[in-house]
C-alpha cells in the first residue's frame, strides 16, 4: 500500500510539472546589442515573459520538446527548439528578413510551413500596413477570397473558392477569439489591436463543424503581457470620417494577473446622396441626404490569470455597438446600369435607421502537462437589433416589430457554447487533437422578424391587404448541437507524415412562426388571424478529413488532403402549402487538395501554392412553390477547381513585396428553379416558368484574384523611419446572380500609404482606391424578380496619429 501511495505521488508529481527546468536567455541584434521588453512565448502554453533591459530572459521549460517564439518591435519574429538550457537568440531585423509564421488553424500552434492546410496568415503588422479595418479588407490579400455586404457589416456574404452562403447560417465560419459566430448577424466586429488573422480555404468540418464549408476566418487580438503597453490613435479622413482607438495592457501582479483593454470609436459618412424625385413615393424633403452613414462603439476587455506556471485562465469581453439615423441596411439602388452610370445616386422614399448590440464573451481554461494541453471554451453571444423604414425598392417598407410599433427591438438573439479539446505536446512520431463541442442557440433572424408595410395603396391591393395595413412576421429559432471531433498525424518517417481526421456533429433545430397575414397591424392595433405553428428537424453529418505531407527539407513540405465541411439543413420559417416540405437537408462540400510550401533563401523568400477541386452538394436555394411564395429546398450541385499562389519576398534591405493569386472555374449542375410570373394584375395572369442554370457560373465566384503589394523604409534618423507603401488589387469577371445576368466586369483597386516613425510617435497618411473605380459591392444573387444592387466605395483618403507607451 505504502509502495502504491509513492507511485501515485510521484505520477502526479510529474503530470503537475514539480520536475520543470528553465531556460536562461539573451537576446541580441546582428551588432550584438541587446534588444530589451523581447515577447518570448512557449508554443501551445501559457508560459510567456518578456526580456528586460539587458535582454535577458528566463522561461519555464515545458517539456524537453519545448518551441519558444520570439518576437520584438521592429525585428522578424523567430522560432527556434532550445538544445541547451543557456541560449542566445540573434534576432534580425525586420527590413532584412521574413517573420517565421505560427498558425493555430490546426486548433495547435506550429509553423506555416508545416501545415498541410491552405492557409493565410496576416500579422499584426501587415494588419495595420494594409489597412484591413473590417473584413472586407481581405479581398484579393487572400486568393479567391470575396467579400460582399448588404450595407452593414452585420449582414455579409464571404466567398472562398466560390463556396457562399445564401441564408442566415453563413459558409465561411468566422471565429474570434475563440467565440464562433454561429449567424451571420453576429459579424461585423471593427478590427482593432489584431494579433493576426487566419483565413483557412476550402472545408475545416472536422475541427471546425458546422459552415465551415468554404473555409474558416480565424481572428486573434492582442493579449496582455508582463509589459506594460498602450497605445492611442486619432484617424480623421473624407466621408467625415473619425476613427479614434486606446488600448492598454499591464500586469496587474507580475507573473500572476494581467488586465487588457481595446477600444474604437468610428463615425462615417455614407457616400450617395439621395434622389428621392425619382423614388416610388417621391418625397423631397429627403433630397441630398447622405446614405450609408454609420457609426460603432467597441470594447475587448482581457483579464488573465496565471494560477500556476501549468494552468491559466483567461475572461474576455467584447462589446460593439452599431447605430445610423441614415442606414444602409439592406437599401440598395434599383438596377446595375442605372449604379454604374450613377454610382453616387440611390432613390429611397425614407432614411432607414438600425441600432445593434452585440456582447461576445469567453473564459478560457489551459492546462499544460508535460506531454499534453487540456483546453476549456466557454462562449456566451447575446445580439439585440432593431430597424425600422428600411425602402428595398421593392414597393415595401420593413421595421423591426415585437408587440406595438414599427422600429421595436427584436428579443436578443443568445448563443451559448462549450468546447473540450485535449492536444498532444511533446514530440512523438503520433500527434493529436480530440475533444467535444456543444451549444444552444435562440436566434431571432432579421429578415424573418418584420412588419411588412406597403408604400402606396396600390401595393396593398397586390399584396392582397386593406389600405394602411401592415403584415407582421414572426420567428423564434431555437437550436441546439453536439459534436465530437478528433484528428492524429503520425510521422511515419522523418520526411512523410499522415493525417487522419473525423468529427459527428448532431443538430436539432426547432422554428415557431406564422404565415402571411396571419397577424396584421393597422393603425395601432395588432390583430392575429392565425396563431403561429412549430416544426422540428434533426441532422446530423460526418466530416472527413485525410492528408498525407512530404518535408523535403526543414523549411518546405509537400502534401495532399481531402477535407469536408457540412452546413445544417433547416426550416422554413413561414406557412406553406399542404405537401410542399418545411424542411430542407444539409449542405456538404468535399475538397480535394495538393499544396506546397517553402521558406527559402536564408528566409527571405516564401512561397504557398495549391491546386484544389471542389464537389458542393445539395445547394440550398429559395424556389417558388405559390405565386409569392419562396421555400428554401435542396435544388441542385456545383463544382469549383483552381489554384492559388502566395508569395512574400525581402528582395533588398529594407523592401518587401507581397503578392498572391487565385484562378477558379466554377459550375452549377443539376440546378433548376421554380420562378412562375405575374404579368398582368387585372385579371391575374400568370406565367409558368422554370430556370435551368445548370453550367452557369457560381455567383460571387471571380474569375481570379490579384494582389501585389509593396513597401519600402527609408532610415531618416536614428529613431526616425519613413514607410512608403503601394498596392494593387485585381478582381476578375463575376456574376452575382446565379442566373448569370448581373455582371460585375473585371475592375482594380489603387491603395497607397505613407508613415512616418519618430520614436514611439507616428504620423500616416493613406488613400484608398485612388483611381476611383466604380464597382458593385452587393448585388442580387436571384435576379428572377429585379436587380438590385450597391456600388461599393469610391475614393477615401485620411491620416492617423499615434502615440505607444
Amino acid at each position: 500500500m505504502k509502495n502504491n501511495f509513492v507511485c501515485i505521488v510521484l505520477f502526479w508529481f510529474t503530470i503537475l510539472g514539480y520536475t520543470q527546468t528553465k531556460i536562461s536567455g539573451h537576446i541580441i541584434d546582428s551588432k550584438e546589442n541587446s534588444i530589451a521588453y523581447a515577447t518570448i512565448r512557449v508554443l501551445n502554453s501559457s508560459v510567456i515573459t518578456t526580456s528586460d533591459q539587458q535582454g535577458k530572459f528566463t522561461l519555464q521549460k515545458t517539456n524537453k520538446n519545448t518551441i519558444i517564439e520570439v518576437s520584438a518591435l521592429g525585428y522578424a519574429t523567430k522560432i527556434i527548439k532550445p538544445d541547451t538550457d543557456t541560449i542566445t537568440i540573434v534576432l534580425q531585423q525586420s527590413t532584412e528578413k521574413l517573420d517565421e509564421v505560427i498558425v493555430s488553424a490546426q486548433k495547435r500552434e506550429e509553423t506555416l510551413v508545416n501545415t498541410a492546410i491552405a492557409v493565410t496568415s496576416i500579422d499584426s503588422k501587415k494588419v495595420k500596413a494594409t489597412r484591413t479595418w473590417d473584413l472586407s479588407g481581405l479581398t484579393a490579400i487572400i486568393p479567391n477570397y470575396l467579400y460582399q455586404e448588404l450595407g452593414v457589416g452585420f449582414q455579409q456574404v464571404q466567398s472562398i473558392r466560390g463556396v457562399q452562403v445564401f441564408s442566415e447560417n453563413p459558409a465561411v465560419a468566422t471565429y474570434i477569439d475563440d467565440v464562433n459566430n454561429l449567424d451571420i448577424l453576429a459579424n461585423g466586429f471593427v478590427l482593432t489591436d489584431i494579433e493576426r488573422i487566419e483565413v483557412l480555404r476550402g472545408p475545416q468540418g472536422t475541427l471546425f463543424g458546422r459552415n465551415a464549408m468554404g473555409g474558416v476566418v480565424n481572428i486573434t487580438t492582442k493579449k496582455p503581457t508582463n509589459t506594460t503597453s498602450g497605445y492611442a490613435e486619432l484617424g480623421f479622413g473624407n466621408l467625415n470620417l473619425n476613427r479614434h482607438s486606446v488600448g492598454l495592457k499591464t500586469p496587474i501582479i507580475k507573473n500572476k494577473l494581467f488586465f487588457g483593454f481595446s477600444g474604437i470609436f468610428q463615425d462615417r459618412d455614407g457616400y450617395w446622396r439621395n434622389d428621392a424625385s425619382l423614388a416610388l413615393v417621391p418625397n423631397t424633403s429627403l433630397d441630398g441626404e447622405t446614405i450609408g452613414d454609420e457609426r460603432n462603439l467597441y470594447g475587448n476587455l482581457f483579464l488573465k490569470w496565471l494560477a500556476t506556471e501549468r494552468l491559466n485562465a483567461t475572461l474576455n469581453i467584447k462589446a460593439q455597438r452599431d447605430w445610423s439615423n441614415a442606414s444602409g441596411f439592406f437599401v440598395s439602388q434599383p438596377n446595375d446600369q442605372i449604379a454604374f452610370e450613377q454610382p453616387d445616386k440611390i432613390y429611397l422614399s425614407r432614411l432607414a435607421s438600425h441600432k445593434r448590440n452585440i456582447i461576445n464573451t469567453s473564459f478560457v481554461v489551459k492546462y499544460n502537462a508535460p506531454t499534453l494541453a487540456l483546453t476549456s471554451i466557454s462562449t456566451y453571444q447575446n445580439i439585440g437589433l432593431s430597424f425600422e423604414n428600411v425602402d428595398f425598392s421593392d414597393g415595401a417598407f420593413y421595421h423591426s416589430f415585437t408587440e406595438s410599433s414599427f422600429g421595436e427591438k427584436l428579443p436578443n438573439q443568445e448563443v451559448w457554447s462549450q468546447e473540450i479539446r485535449v492536444n498532444s505536446t511533446n514530440d512523438s512520431p503520433l500527434q493529436y487533437t480530440a475533444g467535444a463541442y456543444g451549444f444552444t442557440q435562440v436566434a431571432y433572424e432579421p429578415s424573418t422578424n418584420i412588419a411588412l408595410q406597403p408604400s402606396t395603396n396600390e401595393v396593398s391591393t397586390v399584396f392582397g391587404l386593406s389600405p394602411d395595413t401592415s403584415t407582421i412576421f414572426t420567428n423564434k429559432g431555437n437550436n441546439h448541437g453536439i459534436a465530437f471531433f478528433g484528428e492524429m498525424s503520425y510521422k511515419i518517417t522523418n520526411q512523410f507524415t499522415i493525417t487522419a481526421g473525423l468529427r459527428y456533429d448532431y443538430e436539432k433545430r426547432e422554428s415557431t412562426f406564422n404565415g402571411f397575414g396571419d397577424r396584421l397591424f393597422s393603425n395601432g392595433i395588432t390583430t392575429e388571424n392565425q396563431g403561429p405553428i412549430t416544426l422540428d428537424g434533426t441532422y446530423d453529418a460526418l466530416s472527413p478529413k485525410l492528408a498525407l505531407s512530404f518535408a523535403p527539407t526543414e523549411h518546405s513540405n509537400l502534401y495532399i488532403s481531402y477535407n469536408r465541411g457540412f452546413r445544417a439543413g433547416g426550416i422554413n420559417a413561414q406557412r406553406l402549402p399542404e405537401g410542399v416540405n418545411e424542411t430542407f437537408d444539409p449542405e456538404y462540400s468535399n475538397n480535394y487538395e495538393i499544396g506546397y510550401k517553402i521558406n527559402t533563401l536564408e528566409n527571405k523568400l516564401r512561397i504557398g501554392a495549391a491546386i484544389f477541386y471542389i464537389d458542393w452538394t445539395d445547394l440550398q436555394f429559395f424556389n417558388q412553390i405559390a405565386l409569392g411564395t419562396f421555400a428554401r429546398e435542396n435544388v441542385g450541385d456545383a463544382t469549383s477547381m483552381g489554384i492559388e499562389i502566395e508569395a512574400s519576398a525581402i528582395p533588398i534591405k529594407r523592401l518587401q513585396i507581397d503578392a498572391s493569386f487565385g484562378l477558379t472555374n466554377t459550375e452549377y449542375k443539376d440546378f433548376i428553379l421554380n420562378r412562375d410570373r405575374v404579368v398582368s394584375f387585372d385579371p391575374v395572369i400568370i406565367e409558368e416558368n422554370r430556370e435551368d442554370i445548370s453550367g452557369n457560373d457560381l455567383s460571387n465566384t471571380p474569375s481570379h484574384t490579384l494582389f501585389l503589394g509593396a513597401q519600402y523604409t527609408i532610415p531618416i534618423h536614428k529613431k526616425t523611419n519613413a514607410t512608403l507603401r503601394g498596392e494593387f488589387r485585381n478582381i476578375g469577371k463575376y456574376y452575382t446572380d446565379i442566373q448569370n445576368t448581373l455582371e460585375q466586369p473585371n475592375y482594380s483597386l489603387l491603395n497607397a500609404k505613407a508613415t512616418f516613425d519618430f520614436g514611439k510617435y507616428s504620423v500616416a497618411f493613406w488613400g484608398q482606391n485612388l483611381a476611383d473605380e466604380v464597382y458593385l459591392s452587393y448585388g442580387n444573387a436571384d435576379t428572377s424578380f429585379g436587380r438590385n444592387v450597391r456600388t461599393g466605395i469610391p475614393m477615401t483618403y485620411g491620416t492617423s496619429f499615434s502615440i505607444k507607451f
